[in-house]
């Protein structure tokens, strides 16, 4: 059988990386290996993982290297163990005894396969699917989530399918052909990259849909913290400055406007200033180009703050519509234009 490393990230998790472990050792493939990578955890995690797990390969990192860049350190011990594949999987989720055997399966009958994904499922209601794939709008650079069985068998979605890294298996000649994550993007987003990089490259994408695993979703940054809204932000514009040509940068940046300020408006009418300054913080190094970890006393000049705002305080879906350059609402006296999320039709992939 082919020989599999896991490679789990922790960061300040040891209670869900231990529940996730417990797991892991109950898979029925018969030939895995696990690595945890810490990354600069402050918790106790190293100790308590050396006494709990002796027998795991353990990667300790002073700080935290981020996302992309600790799975990247695990997936070069993989290779160097002897891996055939990395499963990428997150430490806050939970895995059925049969769902790596089940995307091994699916990988060694499709060689042309190099990254699968099981169907991922919330871990607090484990009948609700969370993930079954997705693919984008080259239009509106929108991410469209697969919602029905009947779409995996759509030979265009096939072709287009984006996954999440969240338990993703990545079978080596992939790493050998594109490389690895992008470490700039530091978490979020890299793994939609990574999908797009691969199919560029003539690999297909796939989801096993007898493969489950359970989700707990936003454990490691916590949902709407501020770390997670900067990262979120400034890495949905590098998603399409890296997949896009040159020639379509403006349309890119009108477009990234019009999806950022209604979560900037909705996490102002939250009462959540933190989590608009990070907003307004992620746009900024979006533009700039900056990538990395979530610095949040960088510099930001005083003109930025004042537009941004200005597109968050005043008539914000003017904004939108503005960016969107939908003129015909602009136009249309008493229209109170929202935010809209539906593609609508299938994009033209590039």
């Amino acid at each position: 059988m082919p020989r599999v490393c896991i490679v789990v990230l922790n960061w300040n998790g040891i209670g869900d990386t231990l529940e996730c472990l417990e797991s892991i050792h109950r898979l029925e493939y018969p030939d895995f290996g696990v690595i945890v990578v810490d990354n600069g955890s402050r918790d106790g995690s190293a100790a308590i993982l050396r006494r709990a797990y002796p027998q795991i390969a353990l990667i300790e990192n002073r700080r935290n290297l981020g996302y992309s860049a600790g799975n990247n350190q695990g997936m070069r011990r993989a290779w160097e163990d002897g891996a055939d594949y990395v499963w990428l999987l997150n430490n806050d989720t939970v895995v059925e005894p049969d769902s790596l055997g089940k995307l091994v399966e699916e990988a060694e009958r499709s060689p042309e396969t190099g990254l699968i994904s099981p169907v991922v499922h919330h871990y607090e209601d484990r009948e609700r699917v969370q993930f079954m794939g997705s693919y984008f709008d080259y239009a509106t650079h929108e991410l469209v989530s697969v919602r029905r069985w009947s779409e995996l068998d759509d030979e265009w979605v096939q072709r287009h399918l984006v996954l999440w890294g969240t338990a993703l298996l990545i079978r080596k000649s992939v790493v050998d052909a594109i490389g690895y994550l992008s470490e700039e993007y530091f978490a979020y987003h890299e793994d939609c990259d990574y999908s797009l990089r691969a199919l560029r490259s003539n690999f297909r994408t796939a989801v096993r849909r007898d493969s489950r695993v359970f989700h707990k979703d936003s454990r490691s940054t916590g949902k709407w913290s501020p770390m997670q809204v900067f990262l979120r932000t400034r890495n949905d514009y590098f998603l399409w400055r890296d997949n896009e040509p040159r020639s379509r940068r403006i349309a890119m940046i009108g477009q990234f406007m019009a999806r950022t300020i209604p979560v900037a408006t909705l996490l102002s009418d939250k009462g959540n200033a933190e989590g608009v300054e990070a907003c307004m913080r992620g746009v900024w190094a979006a533009l700039r180009g900056v990538g990395g970890a979530y610095e949040p006393t960088a510099a930001v000049p005083a003109w930025f703050r004042r537009l941004f705002g200005v597109f968050v305080g005043w008539h914000p879906y003017f904004w939108v519509a503005l960016f969107r350059g939908d003129v015909k609402r602009l136009a249309r006296r008493g229209a109170s234009p929202g935010p809209e999320t539906a593609a609508g039709g299938r994009p033209g992939h590039r």
